[in-house]
């Protein structure tokens, strides 16, 4: 019943993310207003933008996006002020939806897949956040900039066998 529970409530999630990140009106900014605009922007924006980016065959940019996003959005989340879970239910269906086909692609070519979050990590350091106070939750940001750095010594530790993984899986290596 758990099971059924969860899969019904992800559905739902999945099918109404989209909605709930364009409440805002994203949907009508253009790839570049999104860029100009992405430290404040909701990081549902910038998921947004990573979707459209793979769409038109601009997979580096993409995944440049999506890690941006995901560093963004695990913040929020790990701030504890998601109480009724909405964020943490959108990020994981965006996460489904748009990271797992970019994560697909840039996966596909180790050293992209390390560019990809080296420039995550470089963008959210230079700009500020204005979502998540960087100051009043340092000590948040410093463990989810840590994951995804954790992610970063996974990749480069694992690059020679992550092809090979990945040809197992059915996946294609560029």
């Amino acid at each position: 019943m758990k099971r059924l529970l969860l899969s019904l409530a992800m559905a739902t999630a999945l099918v109404s993310a989209p909605l709930a990140v364009d409440t805002d009106g994203v949907g009508n900014l253009s790839n570049a207003e999104i860029t100009q605009t992405a430290a404040d922007l909701h990081p549902g924006a910038l998921y947004i933008l990573a979707g459209r980016l793979l769409e038109e065959g601009r997979g580096q940019e993409a995944a440049n996006w999506m890690y941006a996003a995901q560093l963004r959005y695990r913040f929020l989340i790990e701030t504890g002020q998601d109480p009724m879970g909405q964020e943490t239910l959108q990020f994981n269906a965006l996460s489904e939806q748009i990271g797992r086909p970019v994560n697909e692609y840039i996966a596909g070519d180790v050293d992209e897949w390390l560019a990809a979050m080296d420039w995550a990590l470089d963008w959210d350091a230079t700009n500020d956040n204005g979502l998540t106070s960087k100051t009043a939750y340092a000590a948040e940001l410093k463990r989810v900039r840590d994951g995804l750095e954790d992610l970063r010594a996974h990749v480069e530790a694992n690059r020679e066998t992550i092809p090979q993984e990945r040809t197992a899986n059915g996946l294609q290596n560029r």
